[in-house]
């Protein structure tokens, strides 16, 4: 029996390739390359168990193979689309075929109805303990959520302030700070086009984002927690049409309890950076609160829980 990764998204591949990287030899199948996005999801070679990370790719393999689900986020959902099978909240009542579940938290894990383990985020492993990007020279990145119309609180805040942006983005290089940003893998090159636009330099990989990035402000997506894993500041920006009274977890609005937040333009250009950079003792706290809260565990050794107990699920089960 061996384990071919089959993903249609290089975000999802990076999620579970340090996971198979650390299965033994025996069980390392194939690492199928990225198909075009017009094209069906690759299967994997015949008899083998397909290690997915997201729904889209759960969905066309359904009935062909065994197939291990790895969580490609935070493990948000929406209380508004609870039984989307692209989210943990649907309990995996449609996800036929997976036989286990890889989650960020114990939480997200009780809510599959197959097996299912806690081991904390893999695709940080390799960063964790990592230092710091030195504050004589400090990068502050703006983070995009893709536009999606699932919930009014899965969708971008960009609409709210792309009309001041060039202003925000001038009264913080006054504050001695170089402006980048990120996009949601799902823009597909189109935000980062608009930021290139607004002569603000982008980062395409998140990785780049960790390494440079002295602060992090975000709308909604897991890189919030993941750079809080290195403890790294992160302000969230908030939306007039996200729902105050409406709580799905995680980014609302647990994130937001003890984290700067600002909920319209004029607050980014009045906030002063320098207040946040470098982090305060305090505010260190608060970030190593939320990662831990988020995620099981924060010591690097995600993957090799998460093989182990792979490991332990197909000699128990298959």
């Amino acid at each position: 029996m061996k384990i071919d990764v089959v993903t249609s998204e290089a975000h999802y591949l990076r999620h579970c390739l340090p996971i198979w990287a650390a299965l033994p030899d025996e069980l390392r199948g194939v690492v199928h390359q990225l198909p075009d996005r017009a094209s069906p999801v690759t299967r994997p070679a015949m008899g083998h168990i397909a290690m997915v990370a997201g729904w889209q790719d759960v969905a066309p393999l359904r009935g062909q193979c065994d197939m291990i689900y790895v969580e490609h986020g935070a493990g948000q959902m929406y209380l508004d689309r609870l039984h989307d099978p692209s989210y943990s909240g649907s309990g995996g009542n449609r996800h036929h075929g997976v036989i286990g579940y890889i989650c960020p938290s114990q939480r997200v894990a009780d809510r599959w109805i197959k097996p299912a383990v806690a081991v904390g985020c893999p695709k940080m492993d390799h960063l964790i303990g990592s230092p710091a990007p030195p504050t004589d020279e400090p990068t502050v990145c703006f983070a995009w959520h893709w536009d999606c119309k699932m919930s009014p609180e899965a969708s971008s805040v960009w609409p709210h302030y792309e009309k001041d942006f060039d202003e925000i983005v001038l009264r913080f290089r006054a504050q001695g700070f170089r402006v980048v940003a990120h996009e949601h893998p799902k823009w597909r090159g189109e935000m980062a086009k608009r930021m290139i636009g607004h002569g603000v330099d982008v980062l395409d990989w998140d990785d780049e984002v960790f390494e440079q990035a002295n602060i992090l402000i975000v709308d909604n997506s897991s890189i919030a927690p993941e750079a809080m894993l290195l403890n790294r500041p992160v302000v969230f920006m908030n939306a007039p049409w996200f729902r105050r009274d409406v709580h799905h977890g995680n980014r609302f609005w647990e994130w937001t309890w003890s984290h700067p937040t600002v909920n319209d333009p004029d607050e980014l250009i009045r906030m002063n950076l320098w207040d946040y950079v470098p982090v305060s003792e305090q505010h260190l706290i608060s970030i190593e609160e939320t990662a831990r809260r988020t995620y099981a565990y924060t010591d690097g050794s995600s993957s090799a829980r998460a093989a182990e107990w792979i490991v332990t699920l197909i000699n128990t089960t298959l």
